[in-house]
């Protein structure tokens, strides 16, 4: 990989004020929970004072963004503003007369600009678009119009992927490359891309693919407010809008972090901060009264309750120690916490590694009962701390490999899914990461960690008892693994 252009500089905590001890305790109290985390960085006065990467992941990995995306789409409406080529007054439907209906709803007529940015739309509905709709421009004006727009928060992702297509018609540009002059002021390498809708335009509602540290960059850009090197790269004065609270939406927001109000893509939180805030555990908590970003990536939304410690634990151990001046050096708690980090691995099962029933099951084809996954026949093969998943659905015969303490890195068994452009088949398995353990003697537990241009968690329980076999699977992901989320069970063949 080429080298990183304009690094950010690089400080110890203690340089940043920021006691080693604190983000020891930080880092810990996030490894109890068991997320499926994959990054974790914090910048202070521009600088890294601390990145810490799940192995097998790295500084190189271009990672899914999903809906913090919203927010890079937020300020390339924000240049445009500053441009004078948009206002926030504009009525969204002005920019498709060969979309729009003739005689359109009027609440429908009434929606501008200001409301998709601050999720005031007259839908109810977080998408009008299915992932199999061939134009989802054109959904935004069949899809069934529930209220009066501007007036109450509603979560809709139809609202920014309408912003993009808004960019594109006044510009002629996705809204990547209206932001691609800040990108090259920051260093953001030319390789940031997005996902692509069914026709061909930016998916900004959740597609941005960008490496932690130019998701830190671009973070730290807007937290002061579009300012780099004494440049003013973004607009200022839309920035502090943006980034404060336009509307409530603490109605369908159990978590305090996430329900103290909403701007413009943005989500507003305690102590005066805003969050890039993204499905899975993609967060740029920015804090400009601190000039601090933390900043993670993972995917996890199976354990939605331990989320939260994401920021509990930050608020608790990290924030109340932020100093304003740098401190003494702390080697020996700088030595522990750089050994905490290194330690970090992607989240892998609980249990033994191995089991007496392995060997008796090892080999064995169960014929599969009929089953929501269209499972017709399953097998296990174990040996030399690895082991294989085989089976056989209506698409053909697949295998995963998995590791016991270990990780297994392969493609998964399947080629349909999704690859940069939603509805066009990959045409390869997605990357994935594989481990398992024995909970108990005849139980075994997979986990599996899709980690591509989209991401996922997999999780399949297997019991084994006398010459049966019954899976539970439960899995999370963005428009694929449908077909592997039930039960199944079946009988070893004679």
């Amino acid at each position: 990989m080429p080298s990183e252009k304009n690094p950010m500089p690089r400080c110890t905590p203690e340089q940043a004020g920021v006691p080693s001890a604190a983000i020891d305790r930080y880092i810990k109290a996030l490894s109890e929970q068991k997320l499926a985390l994959h990054d974790v960085l914090m910048i202070r006065h521009g600088q890294i004072l601390f990145e810490a990467y799940w192995k097998p992941m790295d500084e190189t990995f271009r990672h899914r963004l999903y809906s913090c995306s919203k927010s890079f789409v937020s300020c390339a409406v924000g240049l445009l503003v500053g441009q004078g080529k948009l206002s926030l007054d504009d009525k969204a439907i002005s920019f498709f007369p060969d979309k729009a209906p003739v005689n359109p709803h009027p609440w429908l007529a009434m929606m501008t600009i200001r409301d998709l940015l601050r999720m005031s739309t007259c839908y109810d509905r977080g998408s009008s678009y299915r992932p199999d709709d061939p134009d989802w421009e054109a959904t935004f004006f069949t899809d069934r119009i529930s209220h009066r727009p501007g007036a109450v928060f509603s979560y809709c992702t139809t609202g920014t992927t309408m912003l993009c297509m808004i960019i594109k018609r006044v510009t002629g540009m996705e809204f990547t490359q209206v932001l691609r002059p800040v990108f090259d002021e920051l260093g953001i390498s030319d390789e940031l891309y997005c996902i692509e809708t069914p026709c061909g335009h930016e998916w900004g509602g959740s597609g941005v693919m960008a490496t932690p540290r130019e998701f830190a960059k671009f973070a730290n850009l807007v937290m002061h407010y579009g300012e780099h090197d004494g440049k003013q790269l973004l607009p200022r004065d839309y920035l502090l809008e943006a980034t404060s609270k336009q509307i409530d939406n603490s109605i369908d927001h159990g978590s305090v972090d996430e329900g103290m109000g909403y701007g413009y893509q943005f989500w507003v939180t305690k102590n005066n901060g805003f969050l890039f805030n993204g499905m899975g555990c993609q967060y740029a908590l920015c804090l400009p009264e601190k000039d601090f970003i933390l900043l993670t990536n993972g995917y996890e939304e199976l354990n939605v309750k331990a989320k939260g410690e994401i920021f509990n634990a930050f608020w608790r151990e990290v924030y109340p120690n932020l100093s304003d001046a740098p401190l003494a050096a702390d080697e020996a708690a700088q030595g522990a916490l750089l050994a905490r980090a290194a330690s970090l691995e992607l989240l892998r099962p609980d249990g033994a590694l191995s089991s007496p029933v392995a060997c008796q099951v090892s080999g064995v084809v169960y014929e599969m009962e009929e089953n929501d996954m269209g499972l017709r026949c399953v097998s296990f093969d174990f040996g030399g701390g690895e082991g294989v998943m085989r089976y056989e659905t209506a698409r053909g015969a697949h295998a995963l490999p998995f590791g016991f303490g270990k990780q297994a890195a392969c493609e998964f068994p399947e080629t349909h899914y999704n690859g940069r452009r939603i509805g066009a088949p990959l045409g390869r398995g997605l990357k994935c990461q594989v481990s398992a353990a024995w909970e108990r003697e005849n139980e075994l537990m997979i986990y599996c960690h899709v980690i591509d241009m989209h991401l996922a968690q997999l999780r399949i329980a297997v019991s084994f008892c006398e010459n049966t076999v019954t899976l539970r699977t439960a899995k999370h992901a963005e428009f694929f693994l449908q077909e592997y989320a039930g039960f199944a069970s079946g009988v070893a063949k004679k």
